[in-house]
């Protein structure tokens, strides 16, 4: 099954990148790709790595539905085998845990702790959803364990789900099908619809009726929102689905007032011979998924929902879906991309056939050193520098508001982007490989979450420290083509393998948990920046007054290459 074998690449990729297990990692690639989580913030709530985890793999906030949610992930080497019943009994067996996290601090689990009472504190609102997310087969047990805890009053303040393989497929095929959609059908208007023309194309807006959403849906299940990255995201208690599934029950008659509708892209329409029926070709729900599975769920009512059917080319139906998902919000760097600033540093990318800031797809792909994405090139090169060192790890979409212009500096050259998009890129895997090695030959190595997520970017930083004292970085010699070469990247490749034993020895130097708490707050500490930075500085001064440089100018390495 190619869907199941894409998933696992990816899942693969990220277990290499975190030093997670499987199950983690499939906790994590949940969270990426289906509640639109960054991916360094994903894999640092997944890799608080050790033994007493209750069963909890990853704890999230998802703002769109305003849940925190709670997942145990199951990966098995046999995935056509049914998921055991065990890993749902340990998934309720933690909620005394969720409770009371303090709990799992008394069991030295002081970093999951952390977790969940931040994500309280900060979303005192939010209901709590927690569920389980196996790669193995469905189990009848399983199922019938969620209904009797969806119904049980003791549970009352937590919701549940539970993901199969099947399940967890079918979402992720509608994802990757979001340009495809349904083949044809019709749309019945309730009488009539106006019709309207501008540059997107055409559009038909009017009144459909919940029978006519509800006879779509239970035709094509997901495939009606191929279009929608989130799907159904259930009945939350308290929550806005809860709201809607009442008021379409209780008041049909207002919920055309009170709904705002939903958006349905098509690669084209046909009027029908009578005013009130379309014809839809490749058409999906781009907008309004939460809004018809709740109508489903209500069942049928004489309750209305406005409806507006958008024909248009595939450039701007992608556009539509993208602008159209409020849970996939346009982040601030997809903006960036746009400006004159990238729209020169693509072109001259593009001069030496290196692909920079593409069209961002919106789910989790494997990472290519090829392809430059935006919003990481910009994390990298912030961490050059000690002022947005922590910043670029704490919250990078800050980075394209105020310390943007900073950043990209006018007249900025490619190869300066390039540059950190290679060291960065290069740091990462040096990082990964380093973590590896250290899992393999000291288990118990008390310092090994220095190298989490979070570490790369003090790699980074490491690394520039060299960069700047051995190398020529402006020099002529140095152009975007030499950099694009195999013995290029050999020599960035040798730059962040000393950075790596730089950083991990100068942070374990400096490291003090009683200061600086869990590895986490301290590698987002200026505090610890601040004692780090001297001390390799002093490392750094040392070095340079070796008889033998340790490292090779970048400038007569771009020479020698033909």
């Amino acid at each position: 099954m190619d869907e199941l074998k894409d998933i696992f690449e990816s899942i693969d990729e990220l277990a290499l990148r975190g030093g997670i297990t499987r199950n983690r990692a499939l906790a994590a690639w949940y969270a990426i790709t289906f509640f639109d989580q960054d991916e360094d913030e994903a894999l640092e709530a997944a890799e608080a790595d050790g033994g007493n985890d209750q069963g909890i793999d990853i704890v999230l906030a998802d703002m769109s539905s305003q849940q925190i949610v709670i997942i145990q992930a199951h990966c098995p080497d046999n995935t056509k085998k049914i998921t055991p019943k065990s890993k749902w009994d340990a998934l309720i067996a933690s909620l005394a845990f969720i409770k009371n996290p303090e709990s799992l601090r008394n069991s030295g689990r002081i970093d999951l702790a952390e977790l969940i009472e931040n994500a309280f504190e900060a979303h005192p609102d939010f209901s709590i959803s927690i569920g389980l997310v196996s790669l193995g087969k469905k189990s009848e047990e399983i199922e019938k364990s969620l209904v009797a805890q969806q119904k049980s009053k003791i549970t009352d303040d937590f919701s549940f789900f539970y993901m199969a393989q099947e399940n967890v497929i079918s979402k992720y095929k509608s994802l990757i099908e979001a340009e495809s959609g349904i083949p044809e059908d019709t749309l019945t208007f309730d009488s009539g619809y106006f019709e309207d023309v501008g540059d997107y194309g055409r559009a038909w807006i009017g009144s459909v009726t919940s029978k006519e959403l509800i006879r779509l849906s239970n035709k094509y299940d997901n495939e009606l929102f191929a279009g929608n990255v989130r799907l159904f995201l259930g009945e939350r208690k308290g929550g806005i689905n809860e709201q809607i599934i009442k008021t379409a029950t209780e008041k049909p008659g207002q919920f055309w007032a009170l709904n705002n509708g939903i958006t349905i892209v098509a690669d084209s329409a046909t009027p029908g011979k009578t005013k009130n029926l379309l014809t839809l070709k490749r058409f999906s729900i781009v907008n309004g998924c939460q809004t018809t599975s709740c109508l489903v769920q209500a069942g049928e009512t004489h309750a209305k929902v406005l409806t507006r059917v958008i024909a248009t080319n595939a450039t701007l139906k992608n556009e539509i879906i993208r602008y159209n998902n409020s849970q996939n919000a346009v982040k601030i760097w997809a903006v960036r991309a746009a400006d004159n600033t990238q729209k020169e540093l693509r072109a001259e990318f593009d001069k030496v056939g290196i692909t920079y800031s593409p069209k961002q797809e919106g789910t989790r792909k494997k990472h290519k050193i090829s392809i430059i994405e935006l919003d990481k090139v910009t994390q990298f090169l912030a961490s050059r520098e000690q002022t947005y060192l922590i910043q670029a790890i704490n919250n990078k979409s800050q980075l394209f508001d105020e310390p943007y212009q900073k950043i990209f500096k006018q007249g900025i050259k490619a190869k300066t982007v390039y540059l950190a998009w290679l060291v960065g890129s290069l740091a990462d895997v040096a990082r990964q490989e380093r973590l590896k090695a250290l899992k393999a030959n000291n288990k118990n190595d008390p310092n090994i979450g220095l190298l989490g997520i979070a570490g790369a970017y003090w790699i980074v930083y490491c690394a520039y420290k060299l960069i700047d004292d051995f190398s020529d970085i402006e020099s002529a010699s140095i152009t975007l083509e030499k950099m694009n070469t195999e013995q290029f990247k050999n020599a960035i490749r040798k730059y962040a393998e000393m950075a790596v034993d730089l950083f991990y020895d100068s942070a374990i130097d400096t490291y003090d948990q009683q200061e600086y708490g869990t590895f986490k707050s301290t590698l987002r500490s200026t505090k610890f920046l601040q004692k780090f930075d001297s001390k390799i500085n002093n490392k750094i001064t040392k070095m340079k007054g070796m008889k033998k440089k340790p490292l090779g100018n970048l400038a007569d390495t771009a020479k020698s290459i033909k």
